[in-house]
Order: C-alpha cells, then sequence, then structure tokens
C-alpha cells in the first residue's frame, strides 16, 4: 500500500480590504495628528475641509466621534460645537483658540452661512401660535 500524497496548497494573498496591525495604526494616527497640528499652527489653513483628507476613520474611533459627521462639519464648520472644537484641538495638539479662530474666520467671510444664520421665523407664521380664538 502506498501512502497518498496530498499537495500542499499554497497560501494565497487575502482578497478584500487591507489592515494594518495596531503599530502601524498608531504610527499613522501619530504621523497625521502631526500634519495637521503644524497645519494649523503654522497659520497656512485656509479652511477646515482641507483637514478632512488627513483626518482617517482610526482617529474618529479614538475621538469617540463619527467619521462622516465630523467630515462633515470640516466641511460646514458652522455645525462645529465648543465641545468638538476642544476636543479636536486637544486631540491634534494644538491650541484651541486657534481652532476657534479658524472657523470663525471662515464663518465670517462665508455670506451664504451668514445669510443662513440670520434668518428667524416669523412668530405669527408657526402654526401653533395661530389658534383661532
Amino acid at each position: 500500500m502506498s501512502k497518498s500524497v496530498k499537495k500542499q496548497e499554497q497560501i494565497k494573498a487575502k482578497r478584500g480590504r487591507k489592515t494594518k496591525s495596531i503599530e502601524d495604526l498608531k504610527e499613522d494616527i501619530k504621523s497625521k495628528c502631526l500634519s495637521i497640528k503644524s497645519i494649523i499652527e503654522s497659520g497656512n489653513l485656509k479652511a477646515m475641509k482641507e483637514l478632512e483628507p488627513l483626518f482617517s476613520k482610526a482617529m474618529a474611533d479614538e475621538m469617540g466621534v463619527n467619521h462622516g459627521r465630523f467630515g462633515e462639519k470640516l466641511r460646514n464648520p458652522i455645525k462645529f460645537s465648543v465641545y468638538d472644537i476642544y476636543r479636536f484641538a486637544y486631540y491634534v495638539g494644538t491650541d484651541p483658540s486657534k481652532l476657534s479662530a479658524q472657523i470663525n474666520l471662515e464663518i465670517s467671510v462665508d455670506k451664504n452661512l451668514l445669510k443662513g444664520l440670520v434668518l428667524f421665523k416669523n412668530i405669527s407664521d408657526i402654526k401653533q401660535y395661530n389658534s383661532p380664538k
């Protein structure tokens, strides 16, 4: 009787999403935080949306925020709360007042944002106040 010889299966490269090791992720986050910090502190930041490509999903997970919603805040800085500004500034290791100043500058320059801020409802147009007497 002869023993059957099985061919050893060759290890195939995994398909799908590439995963990084924890060390690689930490290094990536550290370098992106440093990049964001240097952009903010240098004064070269023209718009908050320039930071969006640098803000990764792993960074959002560490901050405890939703990546998509935080990306929306970077694109539309009027949606930032004071809490968000301070959390993000402390996360990247920069002064919150610099980040706040940039956001205030963007809001004050954008005429469309200002128009939306000064629009209020008229009390006579609100249904609950127009009940028959």
